[in-house]
This record gives structure tokens, sequence and C-alpha cells, in this order.
């Protein structure tokens, strides 16, 4: 298992100079133990992937910005996602899009050590957990993997066609009432996900009716908290509240959303919630937004929460603290952190810049 600490700008020159994992390859307890950094008081973690040939999950520690690059085994190229890190207590998991598994990982200390691979059906999009269970949407169809402390089941326990299958996935995330997930070519749907010992993913799915055109256009970002999920319907520039499988509110982002020629100049991609405030990603825009939320009501608050270099995608909030990813220049991709106070105001902390097209954004504790 190869880890090796760089300076950001030095990642292109040093990546292909290490050799990634077998996608099939099993780490030793005695390997885990022996690479384990030592800590009285973890600090937050931000987690993110390269994406890249050889995907590497880089960790930043939010507090000395000092950044790891640790091999997933796998292969990148995820793109048009959300969620492809996700954590639970110590556990992350990264997708590796391009070889068609799940790399897990488990924080010792200021580290992440890689214990598992898992093998998909599909090629994973977004990971998610919850009722016991790591949730995999791939682009045609989703599956669940029964968590037991730290370690997650090799084999499946239910997996589901999609939808509409036609390698639009965009997201899943779970709930009080199960999983949800997003295809972008014009569907949410819900399904049955099962806990304590029972069989895990079920379907068939059931779609959660949109609105009419043209305020239907591309589902995409969700968040969720208890039996609520908050939706962005991205190129309609609308985020909507969904409650038992209906939307019970809709709020309108940043107007104008297009411009004369019809090119998007806001979109609400991606969502993250402290508390009352949900904080959406706006790519055309390079910002993020700020709403206000309830168990009933959705509501646009504030444009440029923060101003972006690049084009955010994913974004993470633990904490009091708001990761965020942005493509940078292109070549170079942001990872920004911010603190946020009482009122929802946004406050830099730092930004590191990593030289891949970076893909998911995690904080784990």
């Amino acid at each position: 298992m190869l880890s090796k600490r760089n300076r950001a700008s030095e990642l292109l020159a040093i990546l292909p100079l290490l050799c990634a994992m077998s996608a099939s390859a099993s780490f030793g307890a005695a390997d885990l133990q022996a690479q384990t950094t030592q800590s009285s008081t973890p600090d937050p973690l931000f987690l993110t992937a390269t994406n890249s040939a050889a995907n590497y999950l880089a960790v930043v520690n939010t507090r000395t910005k000092e950044t790891d690059y640790v091999p997933t085994g796998g292969a990148g190229g995820a793109s048009g996602n959300a969620g492809g890190v996700a954590v639970q207590g110590q556990l992350a998991a990264v997708i590796n899009f391009g070889s068609s598994n799940v790399t897990i990982f488990v924080r010792q200390g200021n580290a992440m050590q890689p214990t598992q691979v898992i093998p998909t059906s599909s090629q994973p999009v977004s990971v998610a957990f919850g009722h016991n269970h790591l949730v995999v949407l791939g682009q045609t169809n989703a599956e669940s993997f029964p968590v037991y402390g730290n370690t997650v089941s090799q084999s499946n326990d239910g997996v589901v066609g999609l939808l509409r299958a036609d390698k639009t996935a965009g997201q899943i995330v779970t709930f009080d009432g199960g999983a949800v997930y997003s295809e972008t070519s014009g569907d949410i749907s819900e399904l049955n996900l099962s806990t304590d010992g029972m069989s895990g993913l079920s379907g068939p799915s059931v779609p959660i009716p949109l609105p009419a055109a043209p305020n239907n256009n591309t589902p995409l970002g969700m968040v969720a908290r208890g039996a609520n999920v908050y939706v962005t319907i991205a190129h309609s520039d609308l985020e909507a509240l969904v409650v038992n499988g209906q939307i019970v509110s809709m709020a309108e982002g940043p107007t104008p959303f297009q411009g004369s020629s019809g090119n998007l100049l806001h979109a609400p991609c991606w969502n993250a919630l402290s508390g009352h405030f949900m904080f959406a990603s706006d790519s055309p825009g390079k910002q993020v937004l700020r709403y206000l939320v309830s168990d009933s009501n959705v509501f646009f608050d504030k444009s440029g929460a923060a101003q972006l270099a690049g084009s955010p995608t994913d974004l993470a909030i633990q904490s009091g603290l708001l990761g965020v990813i942005d493509g940078g220049n292109g070549v170079t991709s942001d990872a920004s952190l911010f603190d946020i106070d009482s009122e929802g105001e946004l406050t830099l902390r730092f930004t590191v810049k990593i030289a891949s097209p970076i893909n998911g954004a995690a904080i784990i504790q």
C-alpha cells in the first residue's frame, strides 16, 4: 500500500511513478496498523478523489492544510455526478468509475487507510451510507451492501435497475424512508431500503412526480435529513423539497438564469445542509448559493455566499465547516474550506490546489 505526501503542484509528476493497487487487492491488519498515524485529537479531514486513470483519495487536514494522496486501487473517470465520496463514522467509501468498484477506507489518526475494494455490477457514480448499508448508484442500477462496524460486505444484498437506465445517473442519498436517486434525463425515484439484517435495496423504482416543462429540466443533486429530501432541478434553476414522495415546496434561484442565447448563467447543482441553511453549488455562476429550509418549505436566500475560481461541483458540510470542490483553471482543481457562522455567512479558511479533475466531497471527523 503506497501513500505519498506532496505539494499539490508536484502531483502530476509523481502520480505516474506510483504503483496503483490491483482492483482485487485486500489489505492486511498488520499493514493497516503499521501505517496508522497517531493523534490524540484528530482533526476533521476533507476528502475528495483525483478521479484520474490511477485514482487517489486526496486527504486534506482542515487545520494544517497538509494533503496526502492515497491510492484507491482503481480508476476514476466519473463526471456529472455528486456523492463520489461518502463517510459514516470512521468509514469512507470512494467510487472507482473506470474499474467498477468502490474502495473502503478507515480513518486512523489523521490518515485514511484503504481496507477493502468492493466490486459493483455497474460503473459507480455516487455512494451513500444509511440504514446499516452502503448504497451505490451505478450507471444502470443501484445496489446495497450491508455494513458491519468498519467492514462492508463484499456482496450486495439488493440490486435494482434504474427507472431509465440511460447512463445519466446523478446522485443517490438515503433518508428515513429508504433511498432516492436522480437521473439527469428526467427523473427522481425512491427505493425501499431495509435495515437490521434484512435484505437491502428493493424495487421497483417509484418516480416522484416532477413539475411540467420547462420546470423539470435536469434533476440532479440532493441532500436528505430525516424524511425530507432537498433536490435540485438544475437547468430549471429550482430547488425542490420532497416529502412522502411528493414535491411540497419549490424555490427559484438567481434570475435571470439563462442568457439571451439560452446559455445557463446560474444553476443550483449540488446541495449540503447546515441547520436551517442549505448551500448549493452554482456551477455556471462559479459561486455558492444559500437557501433557507424547513420541514415544509425551501426559500432562496442569497447569491454569492462564496465566490470560486472555477465551476463548483460537489460540496459537503460537517460541524460548521463547508468544503467545496471546483474545476479551477481546467488543469488544476480547487478544494476550498469555509467556516459557517450562526448567520450562515461563510469565511474562507484556505484553498488547496490539486493537479487533477477532482470528484466527490466529504468531511470526516
